[in-house]
């Protein structure tokens, strides 16, 4: 049999059958944003960097900080970066994996004052990591009262403050547990924790975002989809179904990151990490939360693009003339010939391509 001609449309279906064959279907075009800057690289060599999370300054938003885990063993901790990428100060504290803060915590009644909790899951000894952010020197400080010891390796992590005001944080493995624990205060100002209940997924979940005016948990399982499940101590444990890596082509496991960008009355938005293809979904804050777009973060001016993330944050506040409608802070997975790093990104960029997709264009 003579081979097909090369340019002829014979070829151009035998190449396409080949790459449906193999799994490999020609990736989704989606729309690009841009970094507005980048931080300094962790320190910790390979796969290092990997949450990060911002605190928004009350009355000088434009010196509001990242702050970004390590997780390298050795090298790890957590990154306090201003919102040029510049490093302010390194909390050396192991391999640290998430983060989360909030705050407005009662750190205790006498002496501990009200101020910023930060929570990490401390993976080198399997404990839960607990700071209070110094907004003067800009630096954390540890205000464990015990090691918390988690009785698993801690992987994902996020922040939960209901409406009574009272913290909680939850901490999830690589079976897909998640475990809710309350945070206390004491008079000495430092931290204690208790576990009150346990969440179930059937597989892998890392990311985690928790909507303290809805009293929503959103978790996403890496392989599998987005759930959203109560996040109340004493609500059921359903874990309810958002999306499904199968049932949406612009997504590709594994799910990772997840944030939520908040704006009044309810409204906003959920941000997702779909590393596998490089990509992050956006989808309506509230139930039954309609996927709306997806985009990739692209070089611009001296700034690579973003690779592989792992953890992100957005906020909506206002952060000066560089971000006046919020940022988003991705993980960047590749970041050669340096280590890993963050990318900050104006919402003004995301915000443009924020419109409901076709039904047929990415399910």
């Amino acid at each position: 049999m003579k081979p097909p001609d090369p340019h002829g449309w014979a070829f151009a279906l035998l190449a396409l059958a080949s790459l449906f064959a193999t799994g490999c279907a020609p990736s989704l075009s989606l729309p690009s944003v841009r970094a507005a800057a980048e931080t300094e690289p962790v320190r910790g060599v390979e796969d290092a960097a990997d949450d990060p999370a911002i605190w928004v300054h009350p009355t000088a938003p434009e010196s509001s900080l990242v702050i970004g885990t390590d997780k390298d063993r050795g090298k790890g901790g957590l990154h306090v970066f201003d919102l040029g990428g510049r490093r302010l100060s390194i909390a050396e504290d192991g391999g640290v994996n998430n983060v989360d803060l909030r705050p407005g915590f009662r750190f205790g009644n006498r002496g501990g004052g009200v101020g910023v909790i930060v929570a990490a899951s401390r993976r080198t000894d399997s404990t839960l990591a607990l700071y209070r952010l110094d907004p003067a020197t800009r630096s954390l400080r540890k205000r464990e009262a015990r090691p918390i010891r988690l009785g698993m390796e801690p992987y994902g992590l996020c922040l939960y403050r209901d409406a009574t005001g009272e913290t909680y944080v939850f901490v999830g493995d690589k079976e897909g547990r998640f475990v809710q624990l309350v945070l206390t205060g004491n008079d000495e100002g430092m931290v204690d924790a208790a576990a009150l209940r346990t969440l179930k997924l059937s597989s892998q979940a890392e990311g985690c975002v928790a909507d303290d005016e809805t009293g929503r948990l959103y978790v996403a399982e890496e392989g599998v989809g987005l759930w959203r499940f109560n996040a109340a101590p004493e609500g059921d444990t359903t874990a309810h179904a958002v999306e499904r890596v199968a049932g949406n082509k612009a997504l590709k496991a594994d799910l990772e990151g997840v944030a939520l960008y908040t704006r009044p009355d309810g409204a906003g938005y959920l941000v997702v990490s779909s590393q596998g293809n490089n990509s992050y979904a956006v989808y309506d804050r509230q139930p039954p939360n309609r996927y709306l777009t997806s985009f990739r973060i692209a070089d611009h001016a001296g700034i690579d693009g973003v690779s592989e993330t792992d953890g992100l944050e957005v906020v909506s506040a206002p952060l000066g003339p560089r971000f006046p409608k919020g940022l988003l802070v991705v993980q960047d997975g590749d970041n050669r010939p340096g280590t890993q790093n963050f990318k900050l990104i104006d919402w003004r960029e995301v915000e443009s391509h924020l419109h409901p997709q076709p039904a047929d264009s990415a399910r």
